[in-house]
This record gives C-alpha cells, structure tokens and sequence, in this order.
C-alpha cells in the first residue's frame, strides 16, 4: 500500500532507497545529508526517518545505525516517487537485434533477449511462453520413435517449437502419422490446441465415412498431444541466475540453494511466475505482495501480453528488493513492445 508523504519525506524516502540499491548497505542521516547538499542536517534526518519507520516504509537493522526501505516503502517509491527514465537509443538497439536472433529462430531469440535483460539490470531476465492449451498451430509432424511412441513436433504460429513424446498405444505406421499431421495442417492452422480436440471430436459425428479409418487416428492423437502436460521444451527461458551471487541480501546458502532449486525446476518456476502475475499490462510485485512464499525476499518487473494472437505471454526481470525499478520498467516495456511488434510484421 502506498503512503501519502509530504515533500521532505517523499524526498528524504526517495534519496535513502536510491542510496540504498546503489550500494546495498543500510543508510544512515549522515549520508544522506552529504547527498542531499546538507540542506537537511543529519538531526532532522534522524526525526524524519523515524517518522519513515513508524509508517512501515523503514526498517532499522539490528546491527547497524542506517536505515533500509521495507517492502512498502519501496511500494510507495515505485507508485509514487520514482523518476521514469527513457531507455538510451543503444539498449534499445540491442534489445531489438536480439529479439531477431542469431539463427532466426525464436527459441535463439528469447535466450538472447533473456540473457540482454539479464546484463542490463543485474538481475534474473527471463520469458515465459504459453502452455501448450494456449498454443496456436502452425504446424505440426509425428516422427515415429521405437516401440509404440511417437514424437509430436509443433510449431507455434509465434515459431515456438515445442516436442512431446506420445504413447501411441500400439504401433501406427509412418504414412498413417504423416497422414495425421496432413489432416490436422490442413484443417486447424491458428487455433488454439485447447480447441482443437473438442473439434476433432465434433468431426468425428460429422464426418461417419472417415471415422473408421483417417479420423479415428487423428482423434487418439489428438488426445494424447492437445491436452497439456509435460513437453520436452520448458515453458519459461531464463537467463543470468548467476546474477544473485553477487547480490549481499543472499548471502545465506540455503536460501541460495533453493533460489537455485526454483530457477533448475523450470515447471515449478513456471508455477510460481503464473501466480504472481494477473492480466495483461506492466506489473510490479514487491517482496511479501508476491502470493508464493518462495518468492518473498524477490522483486518482479514483468510485462504479461498476447504475442501473435497467443495469451499468457509475459517478460521480465526478477531479483531482490534492492532492484533499480526505473530501469527495469524502461526495459521489460521495451522488450514487450518489440516482441508484439515482431509478431505482427510476422503475421502479415
């Protein structure tokens, strides 16, 4: 919850929480005097600051005389207090060459755009893809594998290539797989796979000659491919964990440990970003306002949109608290922006 402040305290809370994620250490009144040009002596600092702690915005460490924001106070600095900034033309360069990959490839693209945001901010960059519901097809082939499996191949209208090894059940011969993915190309390009089984189903009473033979293998297919579950690909790409090593607020090794547990199991790290982000647009969850326990000691700077007509699409930049929020915003925006302009000059 924010705090109405008045301008000495919105000042004197503006210029600790700066001075604060600039060095990482607690601030105390003689610090900020020296910034703050000596127009506030250190005596009406300390009042003032004491005032910030009463209101929840300030927290007073134990083994120190300086002072370090809470999670509201940096609460009420980023709705209140904090000066946007505008991306420097270089970074956005960067971020838009990046975004057309290496190799053309959007996978390339997102690790790239991934490990940028990382670089710039010092934190943890990432983008999270739709499930596999929320995919529209553009294509997709079944590669037949040993014994009664196949490899399921898709390929999202965005070019997110995902793989997913079906049971088949018993053994479908390669022409009647390729026969498979002919049928659902031709019939079902940018749908989403949610609807696409509920479709083959309809078919199924609509289409009586074909379900003996054709629709029956489409439909057990469809079963097995286009309802979610675990796929070969992750739904979440990360870059520059190793960004929270330097970080002195996680310091304590097993509260890294489980940092790192969570960045390594991709599906819960997907689970825990869903929760703490709700609708489309640019979202800033602090510390405890995030719903997972897990994530109480980080900051998330995120931009949730639908990318080429496919919701649940979100990129970001998760860290500590202590996190340059103006930055972060200026990129994660930029980054959205791109991504959702890329999309289009693709579709046309």
């Amino acid at each position: 919850m924010s705090h109405a402040l008045d301008e000495r305290r919105s000042e004197v809370l503006k210029t600790l929480i700066q001075l604060h994620v600039a060095t990482g250490e607690p601030v105390g009144s003689e610090s900020l005097s020296r910034v703050l040009s000596r127009r506030l002596s250190p005596a009406t600092l300390r009042n003032i600051m004491a005032d910030l702690e009463r209101l929840g915005l300030l927290d007073h460490p134990h083994t120190s005389a300086g002072r370090i924001p809470t999670d509201e106070g940096y609460r009420t600095y980023v709705d209140s207090l904090m000066t946007q900034r505008p991306l420097a033309a270089s970074e956005a360069s960067a971020i838009d060459v990046a975004l057309r990959g290496a190799d053309g490839s959007p996978t390339q693209a997102f690790e790239n755009v991934s490990q940028l945001l990382s670089r710039l901010t010092q934190n943890v960059g990432f983008v999270l893809l739709p499930d596999l519901e929320r995919t529209r097809l553009h294509r997709i082939d079944f590669l037949p594998l040993s014994g009664p499996r196949a490899l399921a191949v898709l390929v999202s209208r965005n070019g997110v290539v995902t793989n997913k090894v079906i049971d088949l059940g018993q053994e479908i011969p390669a022409h009647e797989l390729t026969a498979c993915a002919n049928y659902l190309n031709a019939h079902f390009p940018g749908k989403p796979l949610s609807n696409i089984r509920a479709e083959l189903l309809k078919r199924m009473h609509e289409e009586k000659s074909l379900y003996d033979t054709l629709l029956q293998r489409v439909i057990a297919l469809g079963e097995r491919v286009f309802t979610d579950g675990p796929a070969d690909s992750g739904d979440v790409i990360v870059g520059g964990a190793a960004h929270m090593f330097d970080r002195v607020e996680l310091k304590d090794l097993d509260r890294m440990k489980s940092l790192f547990k969570t960045f390594e199991e991709k599906n819960r790290l997907v689970r825990l970003l869903n929760g703490c982000l709700s609708g489309d647009g640019l979202q800033i969850v602090i510390g405890h306002e995030n719903p997972e326990p897990a994530m109480h000691d980080l900051s998330l700077v995120a931009a949730s949109s639908t990318v080429g007509g496919e919701d649940g699409w979100a990129v970001g930049v998760l860290g500590t608290t202590r996190m340059e929020y103006a930055r972060a915003v200026a990129l994660v925006d930029h980054v959205a922006r791109a991504m959702r302009r890329l999309a289009e000059e693709n579709e046309r």
